[in-house]
This record gives C-alpha cells, structure tokens and sequence, in this order.
C-alpha cells in the first residue's frame, strides 16, 4: 500500500488515508460537540457605579451586578459573600488595627434603593444558563461587623460558591474586585441611602456647588 502509514511500527500494520482522515472527522466533530453543546466556563461578573447602604455597627450592602455565563453548560450560583480590606485609617488609628472583614449575602433584589413593600428574595441559589446574563441586586450585610467602614476606600471582593466545580470540590472563588469609596458617603451614613460609588461624581457635584 504505497499511500499508507506504518501502525505502531508493526511490520504488517498501516492506516490508510481513509482511515486517518475519518479518525479525524471523529475527532473533530467530538470536541465541536463538546465545545458547542457541554463545554463549562468560568463566572463573568460586572457591576455599575451606583448602590445604597448604611454604615453602622450593622453595616448593609447593596451592590447591583451582572452574572454572564460565556460557555454553553449551565453554572448555579450557591452562595456569595464580599469580603472587604484595606482602608485609610491613619496608623495610629484603632481602625486600622481590625479588618473591615466580611459581609454575607442575606438577599436578593430587582432594584439598588428598594421600594417599601417591594418583595425581598431572601438568599437562594440562582441558575446561569449558557451564553446567558442575568442581573441580580444583592443585599450583603454583618451585625458582628468590627469596622463601621467608614476610612474608605476599600477593596472589596466578591467571592462566589459557583456549582459545577472540578472533582466534586466546593471552593470559593473570586469572582470581581472593585473599590469601595465608602469616604464619599458625607450624608446619612446610618441610612440606607442609594450613592454613587464613583469619585468623579463626586467631584463633578462638589465643582457644580462649590
């Protein structure tokens, strides 16, 4: 057989061109059906400038995102938790002596400044499904909390329990990193109270009144 390869090396085995360009087809149209129809991506996470929240011994946290699955297989968001460091306390400053810490999802929400009376979504594991985005407001907050928050800005990340994850672990994993200028919050600290999280903003407003 002039057009065949040697198979394994074995003096009487060969594949023809068929052969091989049939593995191939094989081959091919496997990984296409897996990355097309089965293939499990990672959590995509966005978030916009405004939220509202108070601080206090109990500080609460709504922060609005944008869950985006990129991959075809369906993700379950679990559980997720924002965990907050970092701070502009001077040295000397009892603040600067305790972490900010961590702050638990406690629910979920259709709007930043929720309405009285509005139903509230206590916190409940949600489906992303492939090639899908969906929006969520949630509600983050900590009775125990250490630090009132108030020496901004922070660092806080969000960390999610995101299921399926590989050989049956349950790991958080972080899931977007953004500030959170909690020194631009002048009014109402101890209210709930939708802000902007943007310092241009902030600095737009003083340059209009000043």
């Amino acid at each position: 057989m002039p057009h065949s390869l040697s198979l394994f090396g074995a003096s009487d085995g060969s594949i023809t061109a068929p052969v091989a360009i049939s593995a191939c087809a094989l081959l091919f149209t496997v990984a296409s059906f897996w990355w097309i129809q089965a293939r499990r991506g990672v959590l995509r996470v966005y978030t916009g400038h405004v939220l509202s929240g108070a601080l206090a011994k109990k500080t609460i946290l709504y922060l609005p995102f944008v869950f985006y699955n990129p991959a075809p297989s369906t993700l379950t968001v679990v559980d997720l938790r924002l965990i907050i460091e970092g701070g502009s306390a001077r040295p000397d400053d009892a603040e600067r002596l305790v972490s900010p810490g961590k702050l638990f999802w406690i629910a979920s929400h259709d709007a930043v400044y929720p309405e009285s009376g509005k139903h509230r979504q206590y916190a409940m594991p949600f489906a992303v499904e492939g090639r899908r985005a969906i929006g969520r407001v949630i509600e983050f907050q900590w009775e125990g909390q250490r630090s009132e928050l108030k020496h901004g800005p922070y660092t806080a990340t969000l960390e999610g329990l995101v299921l399926p994850q590989r050989f049956g672990r349950r790991r958080w994993h972080p899931l977007l990193t953004i500030p959170l200028n909690t020194q631009l919050w002048t009014a109402g600290t101890t209210r709930i109270l939708p802000r902007s999280n943007d310092p241009e903003y902030h600095a737009a407003i003083e340059a209009e009144t000043s």
